[in-house]
């Protein structure tokens, strides 16, 4: 994250103050919101699929809603740059003094990880920096080192009844309170071909708004000796709805006792 005064403003638009530029990650889809945004300055070369950079400023208030574009390039640790795949930009609100903007803006190519090494994003308004953030991407350890077993992606999805097989699986980010009963919860392996039969044992618990937690979900991640990765699934909840209280909830699921993925979901 980077903060840095910034007092200027093309013609006929507030002046930038103070900025600070923030970094995430998250699957494709709609951004999340401020509160479901885990920001790092380190991310996991096998799970971070799309960076999404968010841009905070404090400003003059003005007397009408200005939107300006924004441009961020990143610097990939081969010296090389990117422009942002999507389009930014910036909206100053009428009396107001701050606002921020978010996009997810560059993802990993197909089939493919990030690259280890140091990053850096820089977003430019008015031909004039808004500031640069830098981040490391790192190949980190498998999470089961026996096999190099790593956990590539973590998904919620409403369950009714039977956990539903994972072609029918409706992920989200944000469920009803009112009508949900029951919430999955699922990750993604990634290995080589283990040769063998595996059984990895995965324990997920469920935060609360209030910060209570859940009883332990349990899920077995169990390979068949050709597989090159594959699912592990749970649920977490009631038969009938109306026990979900809302508020942002946060997973943590460990193997072998120590943390491997966190997420969070909305209860609205």
């Amino acid at each position: 994250m980077v903060a840095i005064l910034l007092p200027f403003a093309a013609a006929g638009e507030p002046a930038f103050e103070r900025t600070a530029i923030r970094l995430f990650e998250q699957a494709d889809g709609p951004i999340l919101p401020v509160a479901r945004r885990l920001y790092s300055t380190r991310f996991d070369s096998t799970r971070m699929r799309m960076l999404a950079v968010e841009v905070s400023a404090t400003y003059a208030a003005p007397d009408t809603a200005t939107t300006i574009p924004l441009a961020c390039t990143l610097k990939r640790p081969d010296g090389s740059q990117s422009p942002s795949d999507r389009p930014m930009s910036f909206q100053f609100f009428e009396g107001k003094t701050e606002s921020h903007s978010a996009n997810l803006l560059w993802s990993a190519a197909a089939d493919q990880d990030w690259k280890p090494g140091s990053y850096e994003v820089e977003c430019v308004a008015n031909e004039k920096s808004l500031g640069k953030a830098s981040f490391e991407v790192a190949l980190n350890p498998p999470e089961v080192a026996d096999g190099g077993i790593r956990v590539e992606a973590v998904r919620v999805f409403p369950v009714e009844g039977k956990l539903p097989p994972r072609l029918l699986r409706k992920y989200s980010i944000s469920f009803p309170a009112e009508t949900t009963t029951r919430v999955g919860i699922e990750l993604e392996f990634t290995h080589a071909a283990l040769g063998r039969a595996a059984k990895v044992p995965v324990e997920c618990y469920f935060f609360w708004p209030d910060g209570q937690t859940s009883p332990a979900v349990i899920l077995s991640y169990e390979p068949e000796p050709t597989w090159a990765g594959g699912y592990s699934a749970g649920a977490m909840g009631w038969e009938q709805a109306g026990n979900w209280p809302k508020g942002v909830f946060t997973i943590s699921c460990a193997i072998y006792g120590q943390p491997v993925v966190v997420d969070r979901f909305d209860l609205t």
